[in-house]
């Protein structure tokens, strides 16, 4: 499964076979194909397995937000935490904008956006300062993906701040199954 979360990474959703895939992942192309009949399978499996992994991150990241006081910063270190596998945010970005032409990727898809809104709207205080945080996030990952600049982290703070404050958040105000986007 690594070899096609790799090779969707790297060259799209578009561009990806099973051939590409089996060469990279070093095994006959009959291998890929006997587990996985169609390509669409062997894609839809690999994307699963990038939502899983994003589920589980965003769990990570509310648990770190619980667990600091400066959101602002905290908020800047995830985003750089999550750009440091390059791979798995261009997975997961490719996923998206396949999803744009691709109705049964939304639902994959819409995992990542509502785990993120949620996150956001408990630390923004309410839905609508959640979404804004959540666009502001993801508006900052996806310019230093498109860029290959680093991460505006100045940027990033003093939009975190502008809609959150400055003030600390209490950790027994949230419990971490809601700051998670879980209800």
């Amino acid at each position: 499964m690594h070899a096609a979360v790799a090779e969707i990474a790297e060259v799209g959703i578009g561009q990806v076979t099973h051939r590409r895939i089996a060469a990279r992942a070093g095994v006959p192309l009959g291998s890929t194909t006997y587990y996985f009949p169609t390509l669409d399978d062997l894609v839809s499996a690999a994307l699963r397995a990038a939502t899983e992994t994003a589920r589980a991150q965003l769990e990570a990241w509310a648990d770190e937000l619980l667990a600091n006081e400066d959101l602002a910063a905290t908020f800047v270190e995830l985003c750089r935490g999550y750009l440091a596998d390059r791979e798995q945010a261009l997975l997961e970005y490719e996923l998206c904008l396949a999803a744009t032409r691709t109705a049964r990727l939304r639902p994959v898809a819409q995992l990542w956006i509502d785990g993120l809104r949620g996150i956001c709207a408990r630390f923004a205080g309410g839905p609508e300062r959640g979404f804004a945080l959540a666009a502001l996030v993801d508006g900052v990952l996806l310019e230093a993906l498109v860029t290959g600049d680093e991460l505006d982290a100045d940027g990033l703070r003093a939009g975190v701040e502008a809609l959150v404050g400055r003030r600390p958040v209490s950790p027994r105000s949230i419990s971490p199954r809601t700051a998670a986007g879980r209800t």
